[in-house]
């Protein structure tokens, strides 16, 4: 019970209309948006139900699948690199995470070749916390910094420089409420579970109540445009 309202409280984190905003900032209602890894559909559904001729490329042929019969434009990653088409936004959500620098360079330079010159990328990401590595498939966490390290205008002494131009032109942090963390009862259910619950969720009305000021920022989107 504690916990379902928890999640209820948190549901809305503002992310997901940021992303949207940022996406609209970056031209018409027509304009071509690419949400790559784009999972079971979320925001490519919110993007075509705005007008957008929106499409998804996702890895797992399983998802893909799904998606298609969803009634949902979504391409694997053979068949999007087979395609001539150029975008005027990339949306990346919850995707650079999981990769090395070295890898995620090449990635996303691939997707920057298909997105016109004044075109926007949009990237949502986490930063580093204490649950950063709860996902197994996390690497490293990015900041907007780093990013304009490797794909800005000047060349910082870094190892990696994209063959593309961006610069970063928006950025939101996102903020979420406290939480008790590693502590025996948040992983084996037993007596104190439920006042850890119950902590949670106090800290969780606070965050909401306080307009996000009463928590922590373990996130950021960013929107970045492209300048060659």
């Amino acid at each position: 019970m504690l916990k379902s309202i928890y999640n209820r409280i948190i549901q809305t984190s503002g992310e997901s209309d940021t992303m949207l905003a940022f996406v609209a900032a970056s031209g018409p209602k027509k304009s071509r948006v690419v949400d790559v890894g784009c999972g079971y559909g979320s925001n490519l559904r919110a993007l075509v139900s705005r007008g957008y001729d929106a499409v998804g490329v996702e890895i797992n042929p399983v998802i893909v699948k799904a998606n298609v019969i969803a009634g949902l434009p979504c391409l694997s990653v053979e068949e999007f690199s087979r395609s001539p088409d150029t975008y005027d936004v990339v949306l990346m959500s919850h995707i650079i995470e999981h990769l090395p620098p070295h890898e995620l360079l090449t990635f996303i330079d691939g997707y920057l070749d298909r997105l016109r010159v004044g075109g926007q990328l949009v990237i949502a990401t986490p930063l580093l916390s204490s649950n950063f590595y709860d996902d197994f498939d996390h690497v490293r966490p990015y900041q907007p910094m780093g990013l304009q390290m490797a794909f800005g205008p000047g060349e910082a002494q870094i190892q990696y420089y994209s063959r593309n131009k961006l610069l970063l032109r928006d950025v939101w942090f996102r903020r979420s409420p406290w939480r008790v963390r590693y502590h025996r009862a948040r992983y084996v259910f037993g007596p104190t579970t439920r006042f850890l619950q119950a902590i949670d969720l106090a800290c969780a009305l606070l965050w909401r109540l306080s307009g996000g000021l009463l928590g922590r920022t373990d996130g950021w989107v960013g929107r970045f445009e492209k300048t060659g």
